[in-house]
C-alpha cells in the first residue's frame, strides 16, 4: 500500500498540474460548441459533473483530476469504460486510488536527445489521410480530381490527382526527414494505395468483409438488418455506410496502441463552393484542426464520453493548439498561402471553434476525437486552385527515393519544423 501510494505521488508529479480552472478553460474554450454542452456538463468550485436528464451522472472531483488525467492516458478502454460505470458520482477512497494507480503501465523512460539527434527517444505517428489511387476506389471515397483536358478553349491540361498518393508521400518524405533527427516513426498505411488495414479497399472486401461483419452482428453490434444491408451493397455504399468510420477507428487504434508523443494526420483540401471539382478554383487557404467542439448528442455514447473526459481532463488539446499553430504558420510562410479564418468556408462556420491561434480549429472529426496525443490534423493547400494543380502533378524531384515534387516537399517541411520546434521548445 505504501509503495502504491508513493508511485501515485511520482506519477502525477511529473505530469502536468490540471485543476478546475484548467479543465473549465478547455470547456469553454474548446470543447463547448456553441454552448450545446451547457445543461450537459456542469462546473463547481471544487468538482464538475456530466449531466443526464438534469442528474449528476459522473463526478470528477478537483482532487481526482491528476490521477484521472494520467488514468485517461493510459488506460485501455475497457478499464476506462469499466470506470465510469463503476465511479459515478462516488469520490475515490484512499484504497481505490491505490488500486487505480497500480493498473496501468507508466510511460517507459526514454532518454531524449544528442548531439545531432535533436529527436532521439521521441515517438511520432503519421496518418496520411485516405486509400484511392485509382478511379474506382475513389468514386467510391470521393478523394481525387479529374478535369479532362479542355481541347477546345486550351485552358488546362487534363488533371489526375488521387488525395491518397498526396498524403503517403509528404508522409514518406516526413518520416526520413524525422528519422535523420533520431525520432522513431509511425504510418498508419505502408502503401499509396492501402488502407490502414494494409491492403487495398478492394482485396478488404473480397478477403475481411464478410468476417468484420459476421463478427459485429455475433457481439450485436450490428443489427441483422443493418449486417444483410451491409453484406450486400455496392462498394460505394458499403464505404460511406459502414467502412469509413470502421476504418477510421482502425487509424486511432494503430495509432494509440504505439503511444505516440506526437501524431501528424495529413491531408489536403479543396474549395467546397468548387463542388463537384470538375474546375479550378482561384482560393487557396491552410488550416489545421485538433479536438473539441462537441455537441451534447455526441455524449450519448460511452467511447465519445471517454475522449470528451480525456480532452477534459488533460492538456493535450493545449498542446494541440500549440503544435498546430507552428504548422498552419509554416504553411503560410513556406507555401506563401494564407491563413484560413471562420468566414472562408462554410464548415469553418457552422462546424468548428475557432481558437485564438490564427488558423487553427476545434472540430470534432473522429481522429481528432479518438487519438490518445498531440496532434495536428493539416489541410495544407486547395488541390483545385488553379496554381496547385499543375504543380502537384509534378515528379521532378526525387526526394528519399519519392519521385515529387516541391509542393509536397514544403509541406513535409513544415511539419518537421513545427514538430522540432513543439517537442524541443527551441
Amino acid at each position: 500500500m505504501k509503495f502504491y501510494a508513493s508511485f501515485f505521488c511520482l506519477f502525477v508529479f511529473v505530469s502536468s498540474a490540471q485543476t478546475i480552472k484548467d479543465c473549465k478553460y478547455r470547456f469553454d474554450n474548446y470543447l463547448n460548441f456553441k454552448g450545446s454542452l451547457n445543461r450537459s456538463v456542469k462546473f463547481e468550485s471544487n468538482a464538475f459533473y456530466l449531466m443526464n436528464k438534469g442528474e449528476k451522472e459522473f463526478a470528477v472531483y478537483a482532487n481526482e483530476i491528476k490521477l484521472l488525467s494520467d488514468y485517461f492516458q493510459h488506460a485501455t478502454a475497457e478499464e476506462q469504460e469499466r470506470l465510469i460505470r463503476i465511479k459515478k458520482t462516488n469520490k475515490f477512497s484512499k484504497k481505490q486510488v491505490d488500486s487505480l494507480v497500480s493498473s496501468f503501465k507508466r510511460p517507459t523512460i526514454r532518454n531524449f536527445g544528442a548531439q545531432n539527434l535533436p529527436l532521439k527517444g521521441y515517438r511520432i505517428a503519421l496518418d496520411p489521410g485516405h486509400f484511392s489511387t485509382n478511379l474506382a476506389d475513389a468514386e467510391s471515397e470521393q478523394k481525387y480530381l479529374y478535369f479532362v483536358a479542355d481541347t477546345i478553349n486550351a485552358r488546362f491540361d487534363t488533371i489526375k490527382i488521387f488525395e491518397s498518393a498526396l498524403t503517403f508521400n509528404t508522409a514518406h518524405i516526413l518520416k526520413n526527414m524525422l528519422e535523420e533527427k533520431g525520432a522513431e516513426v509511425f504510418i498508419t498505411r505502408t502503401q499509396a494505395d492501402f488502407t490502414s488495414f494494409n491492403c487495398t479497399y478492394q482485396d478488404w472486401i473480397k478477403l475481411y468483409k464478410e468476417r468484420a461483419l459476421d463478427s459485429l452482428q455475433h457481439f450485436k453490434i450490428l443489427s441483422q438488418e443493418k449486417y444483410k444491408k451491409l453484406l450486400n451493397a455496392n462498394n460505394h455504399d458499403l464505404f460511406w455506410d459502414f467502412f469509413r468510420d470502421y476504418e477510421l477507428a482502425n487509424r486511432a487504434d494503430k495509432i494509440n496502441a504505439y503511444k505516440p508523443d506526437v501524431t501528424v494526420i495529413i491531408h489536403y483540401n479543396v474549395d467546397e463552393k468548387n463542388a463537384p471539382w470538375k474546375q479550378h478554383t482561384q482560393k487557396n487557404f491552410s488550416m489545421t484542426f485538433i479536438g473539441g467542439a462537441f455537441t451534447a448528442d455526441n455524449l450519448s455514447k460511452t467511447d465519445n464520453k471517454i475522449n470528451f473526459l480525456r480532452l477534459l481532463l488533460t492538456n493535450q488539446l493545449n498542446r494541440s493548439e500549440n503544435l498546430s499553430a507552428k504548422a498552419v504558420s509554416n504553411f503560410n510562410k513556406i507555401l506563401e498561402i494564407p491563413l484560413a479564418k471562420a468566414s472562408d468556408a462554410d464548415y469553418l462556420k457552422d462546424n468548428c471553434i475557432a481558437t485564438v491561434s490564427p488558423g487553427v480549429f476545434c472540430r470534432n472529426l473522429a481522429l481528432c476525437r479518438r487519438v490518445n496525443s498531440p496532434l495536428v490534423y493539416g489541410e495544407s493547400l486547395y488541390q483545385d486552385n488553379e496554381k496547385e494543380t499543375g504543380l502537384l502533378m509534378r515528379s521532378d524531384m526525387d526526394i528519399y527515393g519519392i519521385r515529387a515534387n516541391d509542393r509536397l516537399y514544403k509541406v513535409a517541411l513544415s511539419y518537421y519544423q513545427a514538430i522540432e520546434m513543439f517537442l524541443i521548445k527551441k
